[in-house]
């Protein structure tokens, strides 16, 4: 690439019937001038490029980072969400057998009472007929000492005498 100072610099040779060396030169100047400005603003404007690029993939880097990090948070919530949902499933399991548990306890419970009680009346019964056997017997003991046998006997038994008895020995 041809420079400012090229330009400037830049000898013709001379012609017979050549142009005007001061129009020629007040134009390489002009155009050494408006190259140099060119030039200048040329190599601004690759600075700034270079610069505008740095930061594209600053923010490029930037963005894929926060990418990563939204997927990140996705996974992590997507993960909290299944060891929640795990969790409340082990936590209903374990409701459910402590709540199977107490159910077979309380059956249990049942079971004995009703055991217990066939057995309590089994002893009631035994007693009540027993109760009744005793009855049964008072009854017949009420009969025999209160019937009017006993009472006859008894008025045979009084009107003895006892002297009576003495003579007959």
């Amino acid at each position: 690439m041809i420079t400012a100072m090229e330009i400037r610099n830049q000898q013709f040779r001379k012609a017979v019937r050549g142009y005007s060396e001061d129009e020629v030169r007040n134009f390489l100047v002009r155009i050494a001038q408006d190259y140099e400005t060119l030039y200048s603003e040329n190599a601004k404007i690759r600075e700034r490029i270079q610069q505008l690029e740095h930061e594209l993939t600053r923010y490029h880097r930037i963005e894929e980072t926060m990418n990563n990090s939204l997927i990140l948070a996705q996974q992590t919530a997507e993960d909290l969400k299944e060891a929640a949902r795990k969790e409340a499933q082990l936590m209903l399991e374990e409701s459910k057998r402590r709540i199977s548990d107490v159910l077979m306890v309380y059956q249990e419970i049942i079971k004995r009472m009703n055991l217990f009680n066939t057995e309590l009346r089994a002893q009631i019964n035994v007693q009540l007929e027993m109760l009744d056997k005793n009855q049964h017997k008072i009854e017949e003991l009420s009969d025999f000492f209160y019937g009017k046998d006993l009472k006859e006997m008894m008025e045979r038994l009084e009107s003895i005498n006892i002297s009576q008895g003495a003579h007959d020995d």
